[in-house]
């Protein structure tokens, strides 16, 4: 099973795609790693996750923005099981905290609350939103993952 994380940037698809990954014993990818250095992101972020089509178990931590064209969306609703971390905006903007000068969209606090809510409408469309509460672990977020993936599709390993 392909388990495509969706989500705004701070919303945790990194940290738990990791941890999801090693927990139902499936590779990792995260798109945002392996475009980092694409001069025409966008287009090679859709490259790259057309070739997960090629895998047959994974979990991939896309993009902020990667879910937000109708090819991609299209894409991953046939070729896998997309959930939506979701988190209310104050969460991931203190989360970004002192690396915002590290991202781009976060330098501009109201241009980045437009585009979350942007993306929200989008973001909904996942196979299920999983509401990321402030005081829990990854560890216990995967759980929680874990325990709503459909019955039988998740190799447990631990």
């Amino acid at each position: 099973m392909k388990i495509y994380l969706i989500g705004f940037m701070g919303a945790g698809k990194t940290t738990i795609g990791r941890e999801l990954a090693r927990r139902i014993g499936a590779p990792f990818f995260d798109l945002d790693d392996l475009v980092e250095t694409a001069e025409h992101f966008r287009k090679r972020e859709r490259d790259i996750l057309r070739s997960t089509h090629y895998l047959e178990d994974a979990v991939i931590a896309t993009g902020g923005g990667t879910f937000t064209f109708e090819e991609n969306i299209q894409f991953i609703q046939s070729e896998g099981f997309s959930i939506f971390l979701s988190a209310p905006y104050a969460v991931l903007r203190s989360r970004i905290g002192d690396k915002a000068a590290e991202r781009p969209m976060f330098r501009d606090d109201v241009a980045a609350h437009d585009l979350y809510n942007t993306r929200l409408r989008f973001y909904k469309m996942c196979d299920i939103t999983l509401e990321i509460r402030e005081d829990e672990s990854p560890l216990e977020i995967v759980e929680r993952i874990v325990h709503q993936l459909p019955r039988g599709r998740a190799r447990r390993t631990s």
